[in-house]
């Protein structure tokens, strides 16, 4: 079995600027290609620029499941760790490896955008005083 593992827990660029959210890749049976790499590193920029600062870690994991057999059974698993939450975790199987990725990544950016929204949706409704309560300056 090889095993390919890219990332770091040191802070990186990401469109020119610092942030802290690890990026980890992993491959199990799978050679993971030089452009397949920049491929998913892309995918993974622009799905979560806006959401880095609240990121822990992202891990993508490649598997062929059939082998050389063929069909469909390219698997792309995206795993999100956003703190205070549960690990939210995409699995997409398709064909082809690159729309497995994007197929992943997308619904992984999406799902981990909605569950951002409702955090900061909690604490305004937290912070906010009800609407029908009076406030009595004294």
């Amino acid at each position: 079995m090889k095993q390919c593992k890219y990332g770091s827990a040191e802070p990186h660029q990401m469109f020119g600027k610092e942030v802290s959210m690890q990026v980890h890749f992993i491959s199990n049976d799978f050679f993971l290609t030089p452009s397949l790499h920049d491929h998913l590193s892309k995918r993974l920029q622009f799905a979560f620029v806006s959401l880095q600062n609240k990121i822990a870690t992202v891990s993508v994991r490649l598997r062929d499941l059939n082998g050389p057999k063929g069909g469909r059974d390219m698997l792309c698993q995206v795993s999100v760790v956003i703190p205070g939450r549960p690990k939210l975790l995409v699995k997409d199987i398709q064909e082809d490896m690159y729309s497995a990725i994007d197929c992943a990544v997308k619904r992984a950016s999406y799902r981990a955008s909605r569950i951002i929204a409702r955090q900061r949706q909690a604490v305004r409704k937290i912070t906010r005083p009800a609407m029908n309560e009076e406030v009595h300056p004294e």
